[in-house]
């Protein structure tokens, strides 16, 4: 197995840092899955997924092995539908609390989500079987890159919607709508950087062995600033709408017997 030269770059501080934040945030996605408020699921993969691609990236340094770098790259491939989907699951709070849209209206980014994946599994595939150039874009990665920016611009016109009318939600609600507000900006950076490489085949906008600074400027910073400004409106917040309302027809119900037992005492 071919050694890594051991030298600990620029590059890998950055996966250092992933390893520590992630982390945290993983924590987080884990405390959400307790106390039943959204977010958890996509929080907790995405964290998951860049703990992985950060670990291989660190071993790169001692180990330069292809399966390390296979492994960089895959993580670095997935991730961004995990987010656009933190958005989805706040939006679809908010219409459980007060319906703006139809329920179908949370479907299509599903629908199209199958699609990409359909269209990854091809790319991955197609890949494997080259040679030489392994990263870059090819038309399977090109249209998956489309149809995950379709589904960030789908979302995004939600979000206006919602926004636009927020006055109408509950202060709860209407912090969610801040809060996607703030991400919806931090994604298109994210999405723009994967959009530029696949249009321009600039091996400087590459995530695995592009620039560390664009890297730095146009994936980690707003993934982090995305999930921490996610992490702190979601504690902020009760559990979901179905969960506050099962536990006040709960206390109802109690309610009422307490009144039922007081009026025929015994009964």
């Amino acid at each position: 197995m071919p050694s890594g030269d051991g030298i600990f770059r620029y590059r890998d501080g950055i996966a250092a840092a992933q390893i520590v934040l992630f982390s945290i945030s993983l924590i987080y996605a884990y405390h959400f899955r307790q106390t039943r408020r959204i977010g958890w699921f996509c929080i907790g993969v995405f964290s998951i997924i860049r703990l992985v691609g950060a670990g291989c990236k660190l071993g790169t340094i001692n180990k330069d092995s292809d399966g390390l770098w296979a492994g960089v790259f895959v993580c670095e491939s997935l991730g961004i539908l995990l987010l656009i989907f933190v958005l989805v699951e706040m939006l679809e709070r908010m219409n459980k609390s007060n319906t703006i849209v139809h329920r179908w209206t949370f479907l299509t980014p599903q629908i199209l989500t199958w699609l990409d994946i359909a269209i990854s599994i091809g790319g991955f595939v197609t890949v494997s079987k080259k040679d030489s150039d392994q990263l870059l874009p090819t038309d399977w990665s090109r249209a998956s890159t489309g149809i995950m920016a379709l589904i960030f611009l789908y979302t995004v016109g939600i979000a206006v919607y919602f926004w636009l009318r927020r006055q109408q939600f509950a202060k709860e609600e209407r912090r969610l709508a801040d809060c996607i507000a703030i991400c919806v900006p931090l994604l298109f950076i994210r999405v723009l950087y994967s959009v530029i490489f696949v249009v321009t085949a600039d091996m400087t906008w590459n995530a695995v062995k592009g620039s560390p600074t664009a890297y730095l400027m146009m994936t980690f910073l707003p993934e982090v600033a995305f999930v921490a400004t996610c992490i702190i409106t979601i504690r902020s917040t009760e559990p979901g709408v179905q969960d506050r309302q099962g536990g006040k027809h709960a206390r109802v119900q109690e309610e009422r017997r307490s009144v039922l037992n007081t009026a025929w005492p015994g009964r």
